[in-house]
Order: C-alpha cells, then structure tokens, then sequence
C-alpha cells in the first residue's frame, strides 16, 4: 500500500536535496573548454617555449625549473583524497589554482623586463609555457571538488 505523502504534515514528508549549483567556470574557461581557445592556448605555449629557448633557457636553470614549478601542487600530501579519478583532492585545489594562474607567470614576465633580469624572464616563459600548454591539453582551473572546470 503506497502512502500519499501529501497526507503528512510538512515535517514528515521527506524529499531529495536538490544538488548545489557547480560553480560557474572561470572567464577565462574558453582557453581550455573551446578548440579556438586550446589552438590560442598551443600557440602561446610554442611561443614561450621558443623565446624561453633562444635567450638561453637551453642551459639555464631558471627556464626548466620554471616549467614544471607549477605541478609542485600535485606532490602535496592531501588530508583528504580526490572524490574521483582526474580530480584533485579539495586541499589541494587553491594552491593547484594559484600556481596555474596565468597573472603568476605574467608577474614573473613583467619583474623581468622591468629588471632587466634574464633569469626572471626565463622563469616568466617557462612558467607561461606551463600553463599555456596545459591549457592546450584541456586543463584548467579546477573547481573546489577537484575536478576541471
């Protein structure tokens, strides 16, 4: 016998949660989420590398460290684990998103020129290589539950 649950006073009728909104993807989501954006994201990443290359990344520290620098993120121990495969655990998601924030590498590029730093600028392209060509692969900015938004 099936109960009419509208029968029940409101404090027994029992009903799913709605699930939360995800966050809205990031303005500049288009970079990793759209072909035109990922073949921008590409190019830019084979420019950084190039110019990285020509002033002396090819022996200098600065550039190859730089490089990966931004992935220093994933070695974090979580106190958590991701809720997922592809997904980052939540601990690890501001400082994944801070290190792959293009205005970081654009920060590095810009105390270069100013400086006239040749290590600097090195470090500014490679980091803009980085992110650039995770960006062509489709990763970006993850969402707080670690996914890729």
């Amino acid at each position: 016998m099936k109960a009419d649950l509208r029968a029940l006073p409101p404090t027994v009728r029992t009903t799913a949660p709605e699930p939360a909104p995800a966050p809205a993807a990031p303005r500049d989501a288009w970079t990793w989420r759209s072909t035109p954006g990922r073949v921008l994201s590409a190019a830019a990443g084979a420019a950084a590398f190039g110019t990285g290359i020509a002033l002396g990344g090819a022996v200098g520290w600065a550039f190859w460290t730089s490089l990966v620098a931004p992935d220093i993120a994933l070695l974090h121990r979580p106190r958590t684990p991701p809720s997922g495969p592809g997904r980052l655990s939540p601990d690890t998601v501001p400082l994944y998103n801070t290190l792959h924030d293009p205005r970081l590498a654009a920060s590095l590029l810009a105390a270069g020129v100013l400086t006239a730093s040749r290590p600097l600028l090195l470090a500014g392209l490679g980091w803009t290589t980085h992110i650039a060509v995770d960006r062509a692969f489709g990763y970006g900015i993850r969402r707080p539950d670690g996914a890729i938004h």
